[in-house]
């Protein structure tokens, strides 16, 4: 048995996490309905609507979605587009931009439209929680998502000029993203190690593929030819894996955000590069059984043993304090991947 954090009665759990940034897992504490609350006419209309996927053999919801659209994190140093460029990021390097941020409102609109009736209408802290990594980019992604999945009705408008209502954000105690960064701290010694074959393995087996692709940008990208060394496998110092990563990183987020990309970028981008990037994050995350399991395992057994403790009526067992206790058993950590994804499990 571990200890969480104060749990809701019924209804919704929601993390954002820095990789892959939205978990919410949506349950159904007992089969009882909740106790009902006072609606005005027009409210008792919006609570009729059912969403096309709260049928009534749902019992459990878990979707997982990245964080918002964000400014990249490292650019190539012609890139037209710098990552300190407040022109085109306001916000700074790494963090949501404006298209980011309306797109997480609306994920989060999405998610009401389709599990309205089996998300009830009101925020109530005993039936909800949210959880985030503590990066400002997931952080504001969750805020976002909640403005957009809990509008305030009722009694809850507290401002009828500004239609939002503060949901408190937990920590997830859960997140291992810190580990994953191969120029970060060694902060765990057998993923690290694992890691540091997998990107071997990496750079060995795409070896010609890399010469080619770095021949083909470096007369664009303001790097001089002669600073790439191939047995050393640098860009004027840069560890090569480093320097693939500055230009998909000045390709993709531009491009999402809807500028124009350079025209010899079409040589490039999206493929190989898109191959190249993915194999390396592979690499970097996931290479090995071992990475797996530290960086993902613990996200995904605290998941199966929520719908475990669905199927056996578990939940509701709680202590004094109010803390709910769920039999569980630890590995470690959530999902690190490239890209957007929603998933969905339901448990009849």
């Amino acid at each position: 048995m571990r200890e969480l954090c104060p749990a809701p009665q019924s209804g919704l759990i929601f993390l954002c996490a820095v990789t892959f940034a939205v978990l919410a897992i949506a349950y159904s504490l007992s089969d009882e309905s909740l106790s009902p609350s006072v609606t005005t006419p027009s409210q008792q209309s919006d609570a009729n609507l059912i969403g096309s996927r709260a049928v009534t053999t749902l019992k459990f919801v878990v979707a997982i979605s990245r964080h918002g659209n964000r400014g990249p994190q490292f650019t190539y140093p012609s890139c037209p587009y710098q990552m300190n460029d407040t022109k085109f990021w306001p916000y700074g390097p790494k963090e949501l931009t404006e298209l980011g941020r309306i797109r997480m409102y609306n994920l989060g609109k999405q998610f009401r439209s389709m599990y309205s009736g089996f998300l009830g209408d009101i925020y109530r802290p005993g039936e909800f929680q949210a959880y985030s990594t503590s990066t400002q980019r997931t952080l504001e992604s969750a805020e976002l998502f909640l403005a957009g999945l809990f509008p305030p009705t009722g009694f809850q408008v507290w401002n009828r000029n500004l239609l939002w209502q503060p949901i408190p954000i937990y920590p997830n105690p859960r997140d291992r993203n810190s580990m994953v960064r191969p120029w970060g701290p060694n902060i765990c010694p057998i993923f690290r190690e694992d890691q540091n074959k997998s990107m071997a393995e990496f750079e060995q087996k795409y070896d010609s593929e890399l010469n080619e692709f770095f021949a083909q940008v470096l007369p664009y990208s303001g790097y001089d030819m002669d600073t790439y060394n191939q047995t050393t496998k640098t860009v004027a110092g840069i560890p090569r894996y480093i320097a693939l990563y500055s230009f998909w990183e000045s390709f993709l987020h531009p491009q999402e955000d809807g500028l124009p990309l350079p025209e010899w970028s079409k040589k490039v981008y999206p493929q190989p590069l898109g191959f190249l990037m993915s194999k390396l994050l592979q690499a970097i995350a996931i290479g090995t059984d071992h990475q797996t399991r530290f960086l993902e395992g613990e996200l995904f057994q605290e998941i199966v043993e929520l719908m475990r403790t669905k199927v056996n009526k578990l939940f509701g067992v709680r202590q004094k304090d109010g803390v709910l206790l769920w039999p569980r058993q630890y590995s470690t950590r959530p999902p690190g991947h490239s890209g957007i994804e929603q998933r969905n499990s339901s448990v009849p």
